[in-house]
């Protein structure tokens, strides 16, 4: 028995569906980056606020982070952090970590014209002296420095750049009695 094939019509397509709403995120992610990429950072910075707000209404989580991410950059572009001048102590200590005695001895110099009570300035120049081998100069310096802070004589101990001079007899002001 033959039986009839029945004969049905193809199903019509339906509309194309409009854009899924992460694939719309994606492509606005996509622009922003682009943004940020060419250099329009104001523009971009636009483009992921708005776009960090639409993956936080859609619940998409990881768009808002990548967003957020982009977001950070073009605002470092935009306000770039203020570079902030290192101290005078920090400056005299690098440079005595390089061995440059004589810049730390000028930097010091500069520095105790502003603040000539700070002990451990007169203690940074009294190493740098050390490092120049210049035990008279050192031995006044470190002096002058233990007079303001008397604790600067246990670091004298323990620095070795004293060992050269601390033999000398202009540290005897050091003894602990």
């Amino acid at each position: 028995m033959a039986t009839k094939a029945k004969t049905e019509s193809a199903p019509k397509p339906a509309p194309a569906p409009a854009q899924s709403v992460s694939s719309q995120l994606a492509q606005a992610l996509g622009n922003a980056i682009k943004l940020v990429d060419s250099g329009k950072h104001a523009e971009a910075d636009k483009a992921l606020e708005t776009l960090m707000q639409e993956a936080q209404a859609a619940g998409d989580w990881p768009m808002k982070r990548r967003a957020q991410v982009y977001l950070a950059l073009t605002q470092a572009k935009l306000h770039p952090a203020k570079v902030v001048a290192a101290d005078a102590t920090t400056e005299i200590q690098a440079c005595l970590n390089r061995r440059e005695p004589d810049e730390a001895i000028k930097l010091s110099e500069k520095a105790l014209k502003g603040h000539p009570s700070q002990g451990s300035l007169y203690y940074l120049r009294a190493v740098a002296f050390a490092q120049a081998e210049n035990a008279d100069a050192c031995a006044e310096s470190l002096k002058k420095a233990c007079e303001l802070d008397p604790d600067f004589v246990f670091q004298w101990y323990m620095e070795p750049d004293f060992n050269p001079i601390r033999k000398s007899p202009l540290f005897s002001f050091t003894e602990i009695r």
